[in-house]
């Protein structure tokens, strides 16, 4: 009897050291999130420290700040645990968390068929209506072919970049080079490069409330379910299934109208 006891201690004890709670992220009372801090007002980089902006690591004096970092602080709160904050590119952002790297992507990801080939997503933690920013002369356009021929862009690697691809071949619109990031995307437009950027709706009216977004204006596609999206966290595959659970109930506790706050405050900031 004591032998089978001290064998099922040792049997137990290889089980924690080959796996077990090996795969919470949070084991260590910290969660690692990567971000690009290049995506206003969902993420973007700041230079003094606040309440609201979290230390990017690796960096001095940088921090970043926006929507997906309060809602980050709002999880990190609600299960004890700490934010770090990794910047990354947004196609480094899957292979960081596949390699354990980072713990999460809270970086306005949208959970796609394809994504979920790679890694999982929680619930949603934001939804918004995708838009089209473009001239003011173009603000009574209620249909994309009415844009036939107009060269649009995208964040190359977003669904929105997926989508102005369709819109090529179903609207007859030019799909131009995807730049690496929105802020790119937004100075050639205001450059005249091109001539519309598809995004979601508080990108826009972060971009339309800049000093760089005079003379321009979001068309809204009504009716198109095309244009409608959701962003959830990104996690990985082999993560202990707990670790989901948890940020599904920590998420739930967010109230809509506590999101829709948490957007309005940092959207143009």
């Amino acid at each position: 009897m004591k032998r089978l006891l001290l064998t099922s201690a040792l049997f137990a004890l290889s089980l924690t050291a080959c796996g077990g709670n090996s795969n919470d992220p949070l084991a260590d009372g910290v969660l690692t999130i990567g971000l690009e801090c290049a995506y206003p007002p969902f993420n973007f980089t700041e230079y003094a420290a606040s309440e609201n902006n979290l230390p990017i690591k690796g960096t001095v004096n940088e921090f970043c700040a926006g929507y997906d970092i309060l809602i980050a602080k709002r999880i990190a709160a609600d299960l004890g645990v700490q934010v770090e904050v990794v910047r990354c590119d947004w196609d480094g952002l899957i292979p960081q968390v596949q390699a354990g790297t980072i713990d999460a992507i809270i970086a306005g990801m949208t959970d796609t068929e394809e994504r979920r080939n790679s890694i999982d997503f929680t619930d949603e933690y934001y939804a918004s209506q995708l838009v089209i920013v473009t001239s003011e002369s173009y603000s009574s356009y209620t249909q994309v072919s009415e844009f036939a021929g107009k060269m649009f862009i995208a964040q190359v690697g977003t669904v929105q970049a997926d989508l102005v691809d369709s819109l090529a071949e179903s609207d007859g619109i030019v799909a131009g080079t995807s730049p690496a990031t929105y802020p790119e995307a937004f100075t050639a437009l205001a450059a005249g490069t091109v001539d519309a950027v598809i995004c979601e709706t508080p990108v826009a009216n972060d971009f339309l409330a800049s000093s760089q977004g005079s003379g321009f204006c979001k068309v809204v596609m009504e009716g198109n379910d095309d244009f409608i999206v959701s962003v959830s966290i990104g996690i990985s595959k082999n993560a202990d299934p707990s670790f989901k659970e948890r940020l599904n109930t920590s998420l739930g506790k967010i109230s809509q109208s506590d999101r829709e706050a948490l957007m309005n405050s940092v959207a143009g900031a």
